[in-house]
C-alpha cells in the first residue's frame, strides 16, 4: 500500500547521465526486499480519494510488480497502445517499437476521466488520476496507486481501516528475476487491472500527453532493439480474472487497528507502576499510623487491665465479711404463770483483716492505675491520632486544589491544578499507607473504623482530582484486600462511560484488572495468615468452610484458600461496573436517549464488533480467572454479560441490516457479506469461550444465545461443534473445519451413534438444556432457512425424546415441547415427523398421540402423499390401533377454517376428499343397528339409554363422536367459502350430483342406506343442499333422518348453509308441512321434553347419568338466527325483515306455540333483534293478525260460539304471553303488549271505556261490558288483560337491570296519567288511572307498584355510585339546562333513572 505523505511539488531534473545504472541496481535491490509499509504517515493529511480498498489493495501491494517496475529507467520507458489496457482474452497486442521509445506516458480515457502512468527521474511509476487534483509527492521507491472514483473510501474513514483491508487481503507472490522482459507489460496489466475502467469497453482513442520533451534526430534515428519473449499457445498475455475470493473475517490482530485498546497487555504495567507506590512502610505517615495502632493498644492492653483490678476488687469485697447465723433461745413466765420458750435468729459479720489489707493494696493499684497508667495511655492515644488528622489536615491544605476538593463538591471546584501532579502522588502514598493497615489482623474496632473514616475521606478526593490511572491504583488497591471489601471498599470503585471523554477507556482497563489474576496478593496479605492469629470462633459460624465440587471432592487447598476474596465481594464489584452506559455509548444512544439505528454506517459497525470482541475477550478471561466452586455464581454472571453483550450487538445488526436491506443501500467500505462475517466470528469467539467454562452451566447459556442472526455457514458449524464438546480442543477443530464438511457430518448416519455417547456423560438436566439450545437455534431464523439444517435437529430431538430407549422416558415431555415450538415457526417439519414416526411408529407406541397433540397443526397444510398416508392408517387399522387413533388425532388438529386474509386455510378440494374418507371409516367400523324396521319405540329408547351410559368408553363410540366433530368442521357448502351476502342464484352448475360422480359412490350408498352421516354429506356437499326443488323434494327427508337421529348440531349446521338460499323465496319451506313438523320435533327433543311417557322418562335418566344440559342446540339455532340476520344487513342482501319474517312466521305457525319454551326462547330472541333494528313492525304485524284469529274475527260461527261460552265461563281472553306478566321473555313480552295495544286503538276499546269510567261513574269492569255492546265487537278481552293492568303487571316482575324497563314504566304512566279532557267534566289536572284502581285488588296492586319503584331507585342509585367515570376537562350540559345531552355516560344515565323514578314516587 503506498505511503501517504506532505504534498510538496516535485522537481524534475532535466537528465541524469550520472549513476544511473548504480541507482537502477539500488532499486532493484530496494523493491526486492520487500512490500511497503501500509499505514498513513501519522495521518498527517486525509486519505486521498484516489486510495484502494479490499480487493485492489491485494493487487496494488504485489511485490513483483513493484520490482517490475523500479528495473526500469526513463530511457526504457515505453507507451503501451489502448489494446494492451483492455481486459480479456483478446490475444497478444501489436506494439510499434519506435512508438514505444518516443513516448513517457500511457493514458487511458474514457468519458471526461482520465488514468495517466508516469516515470519520475528516480525510476519509478505514478499511477495518476484525473479526479486527484494534489497528489502527494513520491520518495524514491514508493509506489502509489490511484483507485476509481466509485471505490473511494468515505472522507473519515481512517486510514488505519485500510490498512487492516489491505493487510488482510496482501498475496505474497514470488519473483522470477529471469522474466524481466515481461515486467513491464505486467505493470501496465495490473494498473489496468486497478483502474476505474477494469469493467468498460473503450469507446474512444486515448489522449496521449507528452511527458519529455522530443529527443533530437540524431538520437531519435537511432533503432532500439526490444528483446520481447515470445508467447507459447498455452501462455495468456494477461491473466485470467480472479473469481470472487472467499470473504474471511479480520483476524484479532487486525481488530485491535479497529479498536486499539490493549487493555489485557496494560494489566502488567498498570500492576507494577502500583507497586512502586504502594509498599509505604517507611512512610512518615506509616510512622504515624503505626504510633497510632500501638498507643491504642496500650491503651486495650490498660483498659484490660483495668477491668482486672475492678475483678479482683469485686472479688475481695466479697471475701472481706464473714457472716454467720446465729440463734438464742429465751424462757421466762407470764402474767398467768405460764412457762413460755422463744427463738430468735440473726447473723453476725465479722470483718476479715487480712482481706481488708488486701483490698485496701487494690484500691490503690486500681487508683494509681486508672490515674496514670489508663490516662496516660489515653491521652497518648488521642495525641497521637490528632497527629494522623493533623498530617491529613496538613496535606489536604498544602494545596488550594486539595482542599478545594476537601471542603467543596465536584462542580464547585476552583480551577486550581497547577501542583496537582506531585499532591496527587503524595495523597496517593497516604492512601497506600491506609490499605497497608486494613490488610492488617485488628481486634481494636475503633483503630479499623478510624483507618476506614481517614481512607474514604482521602480517596473521596483522590477520585475528584485523579486521572483514570488513579482509579486503577484503587481498584489494584482493593483486589489486594482481605475478603469482606464489600462491607466498605465498594465506593472506592466509580466509573462514569456517559459523557466522559476517558469513559470507556476507564471501564474496559478496569474491567481487564478485575478479570485478571491478582498478582502477588499473597505477598500484599502476609499479615493475614491463619497462623499468626487465631480465629475468635469454632463451628459453623467461624466462616471456615471446606468448598467440594460435584464429585464431592475439595475444590481448594485450605493451605492457600484463605487468601481468596468471597464470591460476594466479587459480585459486589462488578456490579459497579455500568455495563448499561456502556451499551448505550458502544450503540450509538443520543444524549436525550434517542436510538437510531438506522444512521449506522458500515465504519461504525465494524468498530461495533470490534469493540464487542474485546469486551468478550476480557469476560472470557474471568472465566478462566474464577474458574472455581467457590466463584461459580460470579462466573455465571461473567456468562450472563457475554450473552447479554451478544443480544445487544445482534439486536443492532438486525436493525441495521434490516434498513440496509430495505433502503437498497450498498455500505462501503464494508459489504455486507463482509460484516456478516465478522459478525458470525465474533459470535463463534464468543461460543468457544462459553463452551470451556465447564462450571458456567453452558447449555442453559447457549439455549438463550441470540441465534437469529447469524449465518446458515456458521449455524452448522455452531451445530457441529455443540456436538463435539467432549471430543477435544475445540478451538482447533473449529480453524480446521468448514461449514460444508460440517453439514456433510451431521448427516452421517453414523453420526447419531457418537452424538447418543456425548450425551451419556451429561446429566439428565444439561442435556434437557442441550436440546433446548438446539430447538433455539432452529425457531432462531424465520426467513432465508436452511431446510437440512431444521431437520436435522427435529430428527435428533425426535429420535432422543421417542426412540432412544435409555433416554425417550425421561424427554419425551420436553421433546415435544421443543418440537411444537419449532414447529410453530416452521410448520413444514410436521411433515418430517409424519415420515420418520411412520417408520418408528412401532417402536414409539402410543406416545406419538401426545406428539401430535402438542404439534401446532393448525400451521400445516399436507400434501397428496401426506393425505394418503392418512387414510391407509385410518381405513387399514382397527379403531384401537396406535395408527388409526394417529390419523385422527392429525385429521382432528388441521385448520379447517380460514386465514386472516379470509381463504380456505386448506384447499376445498381437500375438505371434500377429508368428508369422503370419514365416511368411508363410519360406514367400515360402525356397522348398522341391528333393529331396523318396525320395532317397538321402548326398545329404541333403551338402547339409546344404553350409549348413553357407554359415552365415551368404547372405540365406536369415541370415533362416532370424533366423525361427527370433524365432518362439522369441514367447509363443504358453496356457502362456507366466506360468504358476504346471501347467494342470488339458488343454485351453481359446478356444485356435483350423487349420481353422475363414482367418487361419490360412498355417499350414495350411505344416503341409501338412511346414514345419518352421509345424510348430512349430501346435503353438504350435492346438489340436494343447494337447489331449491332437489332440497324440498330429497333434501328435507334427510333433514328429517338427521331430526329422527337426534344429531341436532348437524341440523342446525345444514340449516345454516342452507336457509341463505330460501329467503327470498321463503313460500317454498312455509308451506312445506314437513320441514315444519321437523322444525318442530327439532325444539322438542332439544327442550328436554319429548312426546311420550318412555320418552320422557328416558330422557330424565339420561340427563341424570350425563349431565348433560338441555337446549345448547336451541341457543345454537339462536346465534345461526342472529347471524343471518346480521349478513343480511350487508349491501346486496335480501334485508333483516325477510329473515325475521321468516322465522316468526315458521315459529308461531305451531299449535299453542306460545306455550313452546324454546319458541319463546327465539321469539325473544327475535323480538330483541326487531327492536334493535327499529323493524319491530313487521314482528307485530304477523302477530296481530295472528292475535286477532284468537279472539275469533276470522273463524266460523260454531267456534266463535265455544270461544264466547268457554271466556264466559270464567276463563281469561287468550294471549300470547300466558299469565298476567313474564320475567324471562322481556323483549316478546314487550312486543305482545304493543301489539294488543294496536289493537286496544284500533277498536276504540280503550277510548270507550275511559268515557263510561269518566261520564257514568261505572266501574271497570262495568265500563268494559259496556263498551263491548257500543262496539258490537264479538269478543271483548277480560278485565285483566287490558293494557294499562298488562304494563303494571309487567313493571312489577321485569329485573331491575333490564334495558326495557324505564320504557315499560313509561308505557304504564302514559296510560295511568292520560288525561281524557274537560268534555268529560273532569279537571284539567285530573287522570283516568285512579280510576281503573279503586277495587282493593287494584289498590294493592298500585301499592306494590310504589314499592317496586323504590326498590329500582336504589338499584340505580347503588349502581351510578358504583360505576365512577373521570370526566375531567369535560364540559357536559347541566341538568337544569334546557335540552337533553348529546351523550349520556353510565352513572349520568343511572342518575337520571333515579331522578325519574323519585319523581314517579
Amino acid at each position: 500500500m503506498a505511503e501517504a505523505v506532505k504534498p510538496r511539488r516535485a522537481k524534475a531534473k532535466a537528465s541524469r547521465t550520472k549513476g544511473k545504472e548504480k541507482k537502477k541496481h539500488e532499486a532493484l535491490q530496494t523493491c526486492d526486499a520487500g512490500p511497503l509499509p501500509e499505514t498513513c504517515r501519522e495521518q498527517e493529511s486525509p486519505c486521498p480519494a484516489s486510495e484502494l480498498k479490499g480487493d485492489d489493495l491485494k493487487s496494488s501491494a504485489d511485490p513483483q510488480l513493484h520490482s517490475d517496475v523500479c528495473g526500469w529507467n526513463e530511457s526504457e520507458m515505453f507507451d503501451i497502445p489502448l489494446t494492451s489496457l483492455t481486459i480479456g482474452d483478446e490475444g497478444p497486442p501489436v506494439q510499434d517499437t519506435e512508438d514505444l521509445k518516443e513516448r513517457g506516458e500511457v493514458t487511458a480515457g474514457d468519458g471526461d476521466d482520465e488514468m495517466e502512468l508516469k516515470v519520475d527521474p528516480g525510476d519509478n511509476v505514478i499511477a495518476k488520476g484525473e479526479p486527484c487534483k494534489n497528489f502527494p509527492e513520491v520518495e524514491d521507491h514508493t509506489l502509489i496507486q490511484c483507485g476509481p472514483p466509485e471505490s473511494t473510501l468515505q472522507p473519515d474513514f481512517p486510514c488505519t481501516q485500510q490498512a487492516v483491508e489491505g493487510s488482510h487481503a496482501r498475496e505474497h507472490p514470488t519473483r522470477k528475476q529471469d522474466e524481466a522482459a515481461l515486467g513491464c507489460s505486467k505493470v501496465f496489466q495490473n494498473v489496468s487491472l486497478h483502474s476505474s475502467y477494469e469493467a468498460k469497453e473503450v469507446s474512444q482513442p486515448p489522449r496521449v500527453k507528452k511527458l519529455y520533451p522530443e529527443l533530437p534526430a540524431e538520437i531519435a534515428e537511432v533503432p532500439a532493439l526490444v528483446a520481447v519473449k515470445p508467447l507459447l499457445r498455452s501462455e495468456r498475455l494477461y491473466p485470467e480474472l480472479p473469481s470472487q475470493p472467499e470473504v474471511t473475517p479480520f483476524t484479532k490482530e487486525q481488530l485491535k487497528l479497529l479498536e486499539p485498546g490493549s487493555w489485557l497487555e496494560n494489566v502488567a504495567s498498570y500492576v507494577e507502576e502500583f507497586d512502586n507506590i504502594a509498599h509505604q512502610d517507611r512512610h512518615e505517615f506509616y510512622e504515624l499510623l503505626l504510633n497510632y495502632s500501638r498507643c491504642r493498644k496500650q491503651l486495650l492492653l490498660a483498659e484490660a487491665e483495668l477491668l482486672t483490678l475492678m475483678s479482683d476488687c469485686h472479688s475481695a469485697k466479697s471475701r472481706l465479711w464473714h457472716f454467720k447465723d446465729e440463734q438464742m433461745a429465751v424462757q421466762g413466765i407470764c402474767a398467768d404463770q405460764v412457762k413460755v420458750y422463744g427463738h430468735h435468729h440473726y447473723q453476725r459479720v465479722e470483718m476479715n483483716e487480712n482481706v481488708l489489707g488486701e483490698l485496701k493494696k487494690l484500691f490503690d493499684a486500681k487508683s494509681e492505675h486508672l490515674h496514670q497508667t489508663l490516662t496516660l495511655h489515653s491521652y497518648t492515644s488521642v495525641l497521637s491520632r490528632l497527629q494522623v488528622e493533623s498530617y491529613i489536615f496538613t496535606l489536604l491544605n498544602s494545596s488550594a486544589a486539595l482542599r478545594s476538593l476537601a471542603v467543596y463538591q465536584a462542580d464547585q471546584v476552583p480551577k486550581l491544578t497547577e501542583s496537582i501532579p506531585s499532591d496527587v502522588c503524595q495523597l496517593k502514598e497516604c492512601i497506600s499507607v491506609l490499605f497497608m493497615f486494613t490488610r492488617r489482623v485488628s481486634e481494636d474496632a475503633q483503630f479499623h473504623e478510624d483507618i476506614l473514616l481517614w481512607l474514604q475521606k482521602l480517596v473521596s478526593v483522590l477520585q475528584r482530582v485523579g486521572c483514570p490511572g488513579d482509579h486503577f491504583f484503587l481498584l489494584n488497591h482493593v483486589l489486594r484486600c482481605p475478603a469482606g471489601i464489600r462491607k466498605w471498599a465498594v465506593p472506592f470503585i466509580q466509573i462514569k462511560v456517559l459523557n466522559n471523554p476517558s469513559g470507556v477507556f476507564h471501564f474496559m482497563q478496569s474491567l481487564a484488572l478485575l478479570m485478571s489474576p491478582v498478582k502477588n496478593r499473597a505477598e500484599f496479605m502476609c499479615h493475614m495468615k491463619p497462623s499468626e492469629w487465631k480465629p475468635s470462633s469454632s463451628g459453623p459460624a467461624s466462616g471456615n468452610w471446606t468448598l467440594v465440587d460435584e464429585a464431592g471432592e475439595e475444590d481448594e487447598d485450605p493451605e492457600t484458600s484463605w487468601i481468596l476474596l468471597n464470591e460476594d465481594d466479587l459480585v459486589t464489584l462488578l456490579s459497579q461496573f455500568p455495563f448499561q452506559e456502556l451499551f448505550q455509548h458502544l450503540l450509538g444512544f443520543k444524549a436525550k436517549g434517542d436510538y437510531l439505528p438506522e444512521t449506522t454506517r458500515p465504519q461504525e459497525m465494524m468498530k461495533i464488533f470490534a469493540f464487542a470482541n474485546s469486551l468478550v475477550e476480557l469476560l472470557a478471561v474471568g472465566l478462566d480467572t474464577f474458574n472455581r466452586a467457590r466463584y461459580r455464581q460470579f462466573v455465571k454472571r461473567i456468562g450472563y454479560l457475554i450473552r447479554m453483550t451478544l443480544g445487544y450487538v445482534s439486536d443492532h445488526w438486525a436493525q441495521y441490516v434490516s434498513h440496509s436491506t430495505g433502503a437498497g443501500l450498498t455500505p462501503q467500505p464494508y459489504s455486507m457479506e463482509k460484516l456478516q462475517v465478522e459478525f458470525d466470528e465474533l459470535f463463534l469467539r464468543a461460543v468457544l469461550h462459553v463452551l470451556k467454562a465447564k462450571r458456567l452451566g453452558i447449555w442453559l447459556f447457549m439455549s438463550e444465545m441470540p441465534f437469529g442472526t447469524l449465518s446458515v455457514q456458521m449455524l452448522w458449524k455452531l451445530l457441529y461443534l455443540m456436538h463435539q464438546v467432549e471430543s477435544g480442543d475445540l478451538q482447533q477443530l473449529c480453524a480446521s473445519l468448514q461449514p460444508a464438511e460440517c453439514k456433510r457430518r451431521l448427516q452421517d448416519p453414523e453420526h447419531f451413534a457418537s452424538f447418543e455417547k456425548c450425551l451419556s456423560s451429561i446429566n439428565s438436566s444439561e442435556e434437557i438444556c442441550l436440546l433446548t439450545a438446539f430447538a433455539q437455534m432452529a425457531r432462531a431464523r424465520r426467513t432465508n432457512v436452511d431446510e437440512d439444517f431444521i431437520k436435522i435437529i427435529v430428527l435428533e430431538i425426535y429420535e432422543v425424546s421417542y426412540v432412544t430407549l435409555s433416554t425417550r422416558e425421561t424427554f419425551s415431555k420436553v421433546g415435544r415441547e421443543l418440537l411444537g415450538a419449532i414447529a410453530a415457526v416452521h410448520p413444514e417439519i410436521i411433515s418430517v415427523l409424519l415420515d420418520r414416526v411412520q417408520e418408528t411408529i412401532d417402536q414409539v407406541g402410543m406416545v406419538s398421540l401426545y406428539l401430535f397433540k402438542e404439534l401446532p397443526l393448525y400451521l400445516w397444510r399436507p400434501s397428496a402423499p401426506e393425505i394418503a398416508v392418512i387414510r391407509d392408517w385410518l381405513l387399514n387399522n382397527n379403531l384401537t390401533a396406535v395408527k388409526n387413533k394417529l390419523a385422527c388425532v392429525i385429521l382432528e388438529g388441521l385448520n379447517w377454517g380460514f386465514t386472516e386474509q379470509g381463504t380456505l386455510h386448506l384447499d376445498q378440494a381437500l375438505h371434500t376428499e377429508v368428508a369422503l374418507l370419514v365416511l368411508e371409516a363410519y360406514q367400515k367400523y360402525l356397522a348398522q343397528k341391528p333393529y331396523t324396521g318396525l320395532i317397538s319405540e321402548s326398545m329404541k329408547q333403551v338402547s339409546y339409554l344404553a350409549s348413553i351410559v357407554r359415552y365415551g368408553e368404547t372405540p365406536e363410540t369415541s370415533f362416532n363422536q370424533w366423525a361427527w366433530n370433524l365432518i362439522l368442521r369441514l367447509k363443504l357448502h358453496k356457502n362456507d367459502f366466506g360468504r358476504q351476502n346471501f347467494p342470488v342464484i339458488p343454485f351453481c352448475s359446478t356444485v356435483p350430483d350423487m349420481t353422475e360422480s363414482s367418487m361419490f359412490h360412498p355417499l350414495l350408498k350411505a344416503v341409501k342406506s338412511g346414514l345419518p352421516i352421509g345424510c348430512y354429506l349430501a346435503l353438504a356437499v350435492t346438489a340436494v343442499g343447494h337447489s331449491l326443488e332437489k332440497f324440498c323434494a330429497e333434501g328435507i327427508p334427510l333433514l328429517g333422518v338427521l331430526v329422527q337421529s337426534r344429531h341436532l348440531r348437524a341440523v342446525v349446521h345444514a340449516l345454516d348453509k342452507i336457509l341463505p338460499v330460501f329467503y327470498p323465496y321463503q313460500c317454498y319451506l312455509l308451506k312445506n308441512e314437513q320441514f315444519l313438523s321437523n322444525l318442530l320435533l327439532f325444539l322438542q327433543l332439544d327442550s328436554g321434553v319429548p312426546q311420550g311417557v318412555t320418552q320422557q322418562v328416558t330422557h330424565r335418566v339420561a340427563q341424570h347419568l350425563t349431565g348433560a344440559v338441555h337446549g345448547d342446540n336451541v341457543k345454537l339455532l339462536s346465534s345461526m338466527i342472529q347471524a343471518h340476520i346480521c349478513v343480511s344487513t350487508q349491501p346486496d342482501g335480501v334485508g333483516p325483515v325477510a329473515v325475521l319474517e321468516f322465522w316468526v312466521q315458521a315459529l308461531i305457525s305451531q299449535h299453542l306455540w306460545y306455550r313452546e319454551q324454546p319458541i319463546l326462547f327465539l321469539m325473544d330472541h327475535l323480538c330483541k333483534t326487531a327492536f334493535h333494528l327499529m323493524q319491530e313492525d313487521c314482528v307485530q304485524k304477523l302477530l296481530y293478525q295472528q292475535h286477532k284469529n284468537a279472539l275469533g274475527y276470522h273463524c266460523d260461527r260454531s267456534l266463535l260460539s265455544s270461544l264466547v261460552n268457554w271466556i264466559v265461563a270464567g276463563n281469561i281472553t287468550p294471549s300470547f304471553v300466558e299469565g298476567l306478566s313474564t320475567s324471562t321473555q322481556v323483549w316478546f313480552a314487550w312486543t305482545v303488549l304493543n301489539m294488543e295495544s294496536i289493537f286496544e286503538e284500533d277498536s276504540q276499546l280503550r277510548r270507550v271505556v275511559e268515557r263510561e269510567l269518566v261520564i257514568n261513574a261505572f266501574s271497570p269492569d262495568q265500563a268494559l261490558k259496556k263498551a263491548q255492546v257500543q262496539l258490537k265487537l264479538p269478543i271483548v278481552p277480560s278485565l285483566q288483560r287490558l293494557l294499562i293492568y298488562r304494563w303494571a303487571h309487567q313493571a312489577l316482575v321485569t329485573p331491575s337491570d333490564h334495558p326495557l324497563l324505564p320504557l315499560i314504566w313509561q308505557k304504564f304512566f302514559l296510560l295511568y296519567l292520560h288525561r281524557p279532557g274537560p268534555q268529560y267534566g273532569l279537571p284539567v289536572d285530573g287522570c283516568i288511572g285512579r280510576r281503573f284502581f279503586q277495587s282493593p285488588s287494584h289498590v294493592n296492586l298500585l301499592k306494590d307498584m310504589k314499592r317496586r319503584l323504590t326498590e329500582v331507585a336504589d338499584f340505580h342509585y347503588a349502581a351510578s355510585k358504583a360505576l365512577r367515570v373521570p370526566a375531567e376537562g369535560s364540559e357536559g350540559t347541566p341538568e337544569g339546562q334546557a335540552g337533553t345531552p348529546g351523550f349520556l355516560t353510565s352513572p349520568e344515565l343511572h342518575r337520571e333513572l333515579v331522578r325519574t323514578c323519585g319523581w314517579s314516587m
